[in-house]
């Protein structure tokens, strides 16, 4: 998908809130909540009582968009961890605090001469500002697609040998790369890559594992294309348990095993690295390296180059709106977490999760009132069992953004309900309640959020936050009472 085309469907969905709702596009639950009462206040209040909400630490709102009316409360004061909900905070402020047209950019610069034969008498600087789309989800899988641009740009400018040396400024942000309240048994998964301000494949490198013929070692290959991680493979080609794929905790030597099926494709993962700026100039060099251009001198890191006499030869940008498409209707943490450092960076001088946090609840407190006991931000995505947030702060910024004028960016970057491939795609799929819901979904184990929009038979709108912790049923039991609230709301709002 380009960003062009990213960009259309994320504003071309949110037409949907105002049009009557379209065919079925998953099925419905049966639900053994049942609402009661006459008219919309009585039957989510008489839901707002239910058992699991009673048993939870539960944090419930539905308000009108327009005038703030609350149509149901329970608990909605009440700070609880919020999961990925938290993501509505950190896209919102995103769009306020930059600016709806802001750019991620990374550059790449020289200095010196370059003489006859293409040697670069100097220095090749690439400074990295957070950027999180470098990698293959905008490129059809090719990790290195965007390092072959800056190849041609720098051949163009005559440049077939750097003389001198390869350097990544990554100052940006800080150096802490992993946050330190994610969950230490976690680290190998890709919801908890780390972040950088030179940050290559979402902080990950994909790792694919291809049969060859029965009995024979599978093809284990690595996207992008790197020597700084390091593959111990003993899978086979043959039946079996399937395809292991790890990393060993605190190494860059990626763990693969078992048996890759002779009738099947392959199979891929997505394995965070450490040290994620040394993983972002290793594929650097050497993708420069296969498009024809040696490196004479060394691979440099530093944090700030200051030097004035650099020329800039390519520059590489990524639009916010793109960035929030992937943060709210993916729940991609490495975007959420990129974008809060970036605003710490753009506003406290620093990119660092404790800046990127200030910022932003100085903006719910400041700008949209929300209480400041009822928000506490560690983090951009809700990875962190930290955060917390009220029912009251996310239908404040709920309310915020509908009259803004960034309104269908915003919205549209949410999941709606039944939408394919999307985190709702099994929920109110039937009409009337399908492309009814635009919303935020949030999971942590014994967390569970849905914060958004909804829009009733009449055409009012509402927001609403549905927070559970440490609920005493099954996922699906919560989802399923979100779900009826939501319904009564479409049919008697």
């Amino acid at each position: 998908m380009s960003f062009r085309s990213a960009r259309l469907a994320a504003l071309v969905t949110v037409l949907a809130l105002a049009q009557p709702a379209g065919p079925a596009l998953a099925q419905r639950r049966n639900v053994a909540a049942k609402a009661s009462g006459a008219g919309l206040e009585q039957r989510v209040g008489s839901l707002f009582r239910h058992p699991i909400v009673r048993a939870a630490k539960a944090s419930l709102l539905v308000a009108e968009v327009e005038t703030g009316r609350v149509v149901a409360a329970s608990g909605a004061h009440a700070p609880v961890a919020p999961a990925s909900n938290m993501k509505l905070f950190t896209s919102a402020a995103g769009i306020q605090l930059l600016g709806g047209d802001f750019q991620f950019v990374t550059t790449v610069a020289l200095r010196g001469r370059v003489d006859p034969i293409g040697t670069l008498h100097g220095d090749v600087l690439v400074t990295g500002r957070g950027d999180p789309t470098i990698g293959g989800r905008f490129h059809d899988g090719d990790g290195a697609a965007v390092i072959g641009r800056w190849a041609r740009a720098l051949k163009s400018a005559g440049v077939k040998t750097i003389g001198g040396n390869l350097i990544f400024e990554h100052g940006y942000f800080d150096d802490e790369w992993v946050h330190p309240s994610w969950p230490e048994d976690q680290l190998v998964n890709w919801y908890e890559a780390p972040i950088s301000a030179l940050a290559m494949q979402e902080g990950c490198v994909m790792v694919r594992v291809s049969p060859t013929q029965q009995g024979q070692p599978a093809m284990v290959e690595m996207e992008p294309p790197n020597s700084f991680m390091t593959i111990e493979s003993s899978c086979v080609t043959g039946r079996g348990r399937g395809v292991f794929i790890g990393r060993k905790p605190g190494t860059n030597t990626i763990v693969v095993r078992g048996n890759a099926p002779p009738n099947l494709g392959p199979t891929e993962i997505f394995v965070p690295v450490m040290y994620p700026v040394h993983y972002f100039a290793n594929v650097v060099h050497e993708a420069l390296q296969r498009e024809g251009i040696r490196v004479q001198g060394e691979v440099l890191l530093t944090e700030r180059e200051t030097r004035p006499d650099w020329r800039t030869v390519v520059e590489h940008t990524s639009p916010l709106s793109v960035v929030n498409f992937v943060i709210n209707k993916k729940s991609q943490n490495f975007y959420a977490e990129q974008l809060l450092k970036t605003i710490g960076a753009e506003k406290k001088g620093v990119g660092s999760w404790a800046n990127g946090a200030a910022a932003v609840t100085e903006w719910l407190v400041a700008e949209v009132g929300v209480d400041p006991a009822e928000i506490r931000m560690v983090d951009g995505s809700g990875m962190s069992r930290e955060n917390r947030a009220s029912a009251a702060a996310f239908v404040a910024v709920l309310r915020h953004m509908w009259n803004d004028p960034a309104r269908e960016e915003f919205v549209s970057s949410m999941p709606y309900t039944g939408e394919p491939g999307s985190r709702l795609r099994r929920r109110l799929g039937d009409p009337p309640y399908a492309r009814s819901v635009y919303a935020k979904t949030g999971y942590l184990s014994g967390a569970i959020g849905l914060s958004g929009y909804v829009r009733g038979k009449s055409g009012k709108m509402y927001a609403f936050s549905l927070l559970f912790n440490d609920y005493r049923t099954g996922v699906w039991g919560v989802y399923n009472l979100q779900d009826e609230i939501l319904k009564e709301v479409v049919e008697n709002g």
